[in-house]
């Protein structure tokens, strides 16, 4: 839940119960007279406030004001939101249930160790239910989402001291308090330290490490002094001190994890006209774009109301209503060194005093600034490279946790690689072009070599049909000088007709007759005789 104002119009027409001690069977409703339950004091307030279309449980602080409220904590914070037909119930059987018409019930407390007999808002802002004989077997000071309270403390216990445990977690926005972006955690190693809630491994601000055989517990007091503590309570690191405030006035303190991911102390000065007062005393960090994840993938943070998140080079915004959403390659390609990337024209972009996390797959020691430049062009996997005090990060990719300084004493210069879709098209079309030519110039020599290699295959084919025909009638007739347009006499023709018994028509010459005869080859002139020429018709056999 994050720190913002809820409007919750219900506040100003509700009565809501004032007692320290609600009894079994007690009900809220998210509309109607009892909407929740409020403190002796009528600073903090438990039961349903009004989100978007829906409603949520929680606790919230409100500060005089009757049209808002600012939040504390929010049971179930991931769960949907309820409709105004729900109801709250305090049961005996450990459940603090919320039922909505018609649907099921669900609890919003853990398991308990007893049965509740009671419950009171207490005035430190804590919700707590108590067994018959008036211990407390549930608090909500248990249970942070992303605020505690003076008074609070939000401990590490032993068997976590190396791993770790989320302390507190921002909402997603100031009208959607589910789980955000954003992580406050402690462990051994690290301390206290905020991470991007989807990377636990990049802390942007951390205290120092602590002693190996205590557990810690982050504290706040009523002075607002907050500090972590070892398990004597003594203290380990002080991140505030305590502040002075006026006797006339109540002064209740909260830190909160915000929605961009900076853990700030509040102070609310409330007095007896119910009017209040909010000031910021302590942040994390003052420069909000040294969060990280402040912006998206492939983009840079630059300081201003809001941040502005910049995509690099070469790159569009994801969704352009929500810039801090990251951005993706112009080309719509996932990565350098693919089909698409060669046939475009890259170049390298450099961008002074802006830095990325070094998530490099290659490191080059003692290296200029131009010969980085060139190391990540003539590289296809490079898709940016960092170059800082002589050292050349050729980074993964995606890019993360970029910003860019409006002056730092650090040479941070960025080399990015670049190509826009324009290129990208006008050298595809050149390609393409090329390759049409290459193409009809491969063609138009493969089909004349198919002609000549045909034509030199019919002729070898028939030059074998005609050596065997010849062949035949050497057999037949003796060597081939016998049957080079040999003359035949009129005996011999007379005798292979048959005395030119079967006429079988007229030849090509003039007058020219072709009878059938035997025993000579056929397609051989014979002599003329009486100046008319005779054509034998195939008689051999």
């Amino acid at each position: 839940m994050a720190p913002t104002i809820w409007v919750a119009f219900l506040f100003m027409f509700a009565q809501p119960t004032l007692s320290r001690n609600i009894s079994l069977g007690s009900q809220l409703h998210p509309t109607g007279n009892t909407t929740h339950w409020l403190s002796p004091s009528g600073h903090f307030a438990f039961g349903f406030y009004q989100e978007g279309q829906g409603f949520a449980v929680g606790i919230w602080l409100i500060d005089g004001s009757p049209n808002k409220t600012v939040g504390v904590t929010t049971a179930n914070t991931d769960d949907p939101l309820v409709s105004a037909n729900a109801t709250l119930v305090l049961t005996k059987d450990d459940k603090l249930v919320s039922t909505a018409e018609g649907g099921p019930t669900k609890s919003i407390v853990d398991e308990l160790d007893g049965f509740i007999d009671s419950a009171s808002m207490l005035d430190n802002g804590s919700f707590v239910l108590y067994s018959s004989d008036s211990k407390i077997i549930w608090q909500s000071f248990d249970y942070p989402t992303d605020t505690i309270l003076a008074g609070q403390s939000l401990i590490l216990p032993s068997g976590l001291r190396r791993e770790g445990k989320d302390l507190l977690s921002s909402s997603v926005s100031e009208t959607n308090h589910t789980i955000g972006r954003f992580r406050l955690t402690l462990n051994r190693d690290d301390g206290l330290s905020l991470t991007p809630a989807d990377d636990d491994s990049s802390s942007y601000w951390k205290t120092y490490s602590y002693d190996e055989e205590d557990y810690f517990k982050l504290n706040l007091d009523h002075n607002g002094h907050m500090y972590v503590a070892r398990k004597n309570d003594t203290i380990s690191s002080n991140l505030t001190g305590p502040w002075s405030s006026s006797e006339d006035n109540t002064v209740i303190y909260r830190a909160t994890l915000d929605q961009d991911g900076i853990f700030r102390l509040y102070s609310h000065s409330m007095r007896e006209n119910n009017n209040s007062t909010l000031q910021p005393k302590w942040q994390s960090v003052d420069d909000k774009c040294s969060v990280y994840g402040s912006c998206g993938i492939n983009s840079y943070c630059m300081l201003g109301e809001p941040i502005n998140c910049t995509c690099l080079p070469g790159f569009n915004y994801i969704n352009s209503s929500e810039t801090s959403a990251g951005c993706e390659m112009r080309w719509g390609d996932r990565g350098f060194g693919s089909v698409e990337e060669k046939r475009m024209n890259t170049t390298i972009v450099s961008l002074r005093n802006t830095e990325f996390k070094a998530d490099y797959y290659s490191l080059l020691r003692n290296t200029e600034k131009e010969d980085c430049k060139e190391a990540c062009s003539t590289d296809a996997n490079c898709v940016a490279a960092l170059h800082y005090f002589s050292i050349c990060y050729k980074l993964k990719f995606p890019l993360r946790y970029g910003q860019r300084y409006r002056d730092t004493p650090i040479p941070y210069v960025l080399f990015v690689k670049s190509a826009n879709r324009d290129s990208a098209r006008e050298k595809h079309t050149s390609s393409v072009s090329k390759t049409s030519i290459m193409i009809l110039v491969i063609g138009a020599i493969l089909t004349i070599c198919s002609g000549i290699t045909m034509a030199v295959f019919g002729y070898l084919i028939s030059r074998r049909g005609l050596w065997a025909h010849v062949k035949s009638c050497e057999d037949k007739l003796g060597t081939t000088e016998d049957i080079v347009l040999r003359s035949f006499s009129y005996n011999e023709l007379a005798v292979a007709t048959n005395g030119f018994n079967q006429a079988l028509g007229r030849g090509s010459f003039d007058n020219g007759r072709v009878w059938e005869g035997c025993g000579l080859c056929s397609l051989l002139t014979a002599k003329p005789y009486n100046d008319l020429p005779i054509l034998l018709a195939n008689g051999c056999s």
